[in-house]
C-alpha cells in the first residue's frame, strides 16, 4: 500500500477512534456537564455569545494528531485544528491534554481533569484502543492502494466535534417535509481534511458521524470519505442525487433576509440546519442541492474535509461573495494556503452538481447577469 493510501486508512481509523471517544464521553449524563468549559474570547466563534469546548473535543483532536504522527512523524507539525489542548479542571488547574505513551499515564492525566478515576480509565482505554480499518462503518470498505503523495506537501485540518452545541444539548429536531435532522446529536461530525500546501487544494476528506443511529439507547456511527487528486478520484458515497432535493438549499439561522428573499423568489426551499460539516455532508449525499452561507462564520477546519469529498463527486465549495460579483471566475474555490486566515471570510456555496450551482446563480447574481 502506497503512502497516500496508508494515510487515508490511518485517518479513517483515527476518525473511528474519535467517534468512540465522543460516544463514551456523552454516555455518562452525570459526568458530562463537568467536562464542559467556555472557550476564551480568543477561541470562541463570534457568532455565538456562548461557545463551549468539551474534553471530548480536546482529546479527540490530540488522538488524531497522535495517531497520524505514529505512522507519519513529519505530519503533526502540519496538522491544525479548532481546539487548543489546554483545559482547566474544577480546581482551576491548567492541564495540557495529550495522549501519553501508555494507557495508565493517559488515565492519570485525564483523572486530573475529571476528578473521576473510573471515567478516566474508561476514556484512556478508548484512546489507546487498537482500532482497525474493519471497525470503520463506511459504505465502501475497499480504498485505493496505489495513491502516492508527497507527505512534505500535506497539511491537515481537524474539527474534532463539529457543532459542539448540539453535542452538548442533544436536542433532536427533524424536518417533517424532508426527513432531515436539523438539530441534535445526528448533526455532530468528526471532520478531517488533508490538502496540498503548495496549492491549497483539499485532496482527502473524512466525515465521521458518531451518532448516526440509535437502537436500544446505543449509538452507532457512519463514516464517509473522498479522494480528489490528479491521479485518483474516489468516494465512499455512491448514491445518486435525489432530484427532488435539487431545489432545497441549506442555510444557517443567521442568514441575511436579502439572501433568503432572492432564493425564495426563485422557487427554492430553504432549510435551517446546524453544523457546517453536517450541511456540507448533506449536499455531498445528494440530500440537498446547495449549502449557501453569506457570512464569514465557518472556518478551514469546517470545510477542508467535506470539500475534498464534494470534489471527489464532481462538486466544490466556493466563495460566496466572489461568486455573486464574478460568477464565471475561475478562482472561486476555497483554498487552504498557509497565508490564508483560518475563517472563510467570504462565506461559501457548496454544491455536488454544477447544474445546481447554475440555478443558484440565476437567483443570487441577477444584477450581475443583467448588466
Amino acid at each position: 500500500m502506497k503512502n497516500g493510501s496508508r494515510l487515508l486508512q490511518i485517518l479513517l481509523q483515527a476518525s473511528e477512534k474519535a467517534a468512540n471517544v465522543a460516544r463514551a464521553c456523552r454516555q455518562n449524563e452525570e459526568l458530562f456537564p463537568l467536562l464542559i468549559q467556555e472557550k476564551s474570547s480568543e477561541e470562541k466563534n463570534p457568532r455565538f455569545f456562548h461557545d463551549f469546548k468539551t474534553l471530548a473535543d480536546v482529546l479527540i483532536q490530540e488522538i488524531i494528531k497522535h495517531d497520524i504522527g505514529v505512522e507519519f512523524p513529519e505530519l503533526p507539525k502540519s496538522t491544525k485544528g479548532e481546539e487548543t489542548n489546554v483545559f482547566k479542571n474544577a480546581a482551576n488547574e491548567t492541564i495540557i491534554v495529550e495522549v501519553c505513551p501508555c494507557c495508565e499515564d493517559t488515565a492519570k492525566l485525564l483523572a486530573r481533569v475529571m476528578n473521576d478515576d473510573v471515567a478516566a480509565r474508561l476514556l484512556a482505554t478508548e484512546v489507546h484502543k487498537d482500532v482497525q480499518f474493519s471497525d470503520v462503518s463506511t459504505d465502501v470498505k475497499e480504498i485505493p492502494t496505489d495513491l502516492e503523495i508527497d507527505m512534505n506537501d500535506i497539511g491537515i485540518w481537524i474539527d474534532p466535534i463539529d457543532s459542539t452545541a448540539d453535542y452538548i444539548n442533544a436536542i433532536e429536531t427533524v424536518d417533517e417535509k424532508t426527513g432531515l435532522h436539523v438539530r441534535g446529536l445526528r448533526c455532530t461530525c468528526v471532520l478531517i481534511g488533508a490538502y496540498q500546501k503548495s496549492t491549497g487544494v483539499p485532496i482527502m476528506g473524512i466525515v465521521n458521524q458518531p451518532f448516526y443511529t440509535n437502537v436500544d439507547s446505543r449509538w452507532t456511527g457512519k463514516c464517509h470519505w473522498g479522494i480528489a487528486t490528479s491521479d485518483i478520484t474516489k468516494s465512499s458515497i455512491s448514491n445518486p442525487i435525489n432530484l427532488n432535493a435539487n431545489k432545497l438549499i441549506l442555510i444557517s439561522q443567521s442568514e441575511d433576509e436579502e439572501v433568503r428573499t432572492k432564493l425564495l423568489d426563485e422557487g427554492f426551499t430553504l432549510l435551517e440546519a446546524t453544523g457546517a460539516g453536517y450541511k456540507l455532508l448533506q449536499v455531498a449525499l445528494g440530500h440537498a442541492g446547495i449549502y449557501s452561507l453569506s457570512k464569514p462564520s465557518t472556518y478551514k477546519w469546517d470545510t477542508c474535509g467535506p470539500q475534498a469529498i464534494l470534489a471527489s463527486l464532481g462538486g466544490d465549495v466556493i466563495k460566496f461573495k466572489e461568486f455573486i460579483v464574478r460568477p464565471t471566475a475561475d478562482d472561486l474555490t476555497i483554498t487552504y494556503l498557509s497565508a490564508c486566515t483560518s475563517n472563510n471570510k467570504s462565506g461559501l456555496i457548496a454544491y455536488r452538481d454544477v447544474e445546481n450551482l447554475e440555478s443558484v446563480k440565476e437567483a443570487l447574481c441577477k444584477p450581475c447577469l443583467d448588466t
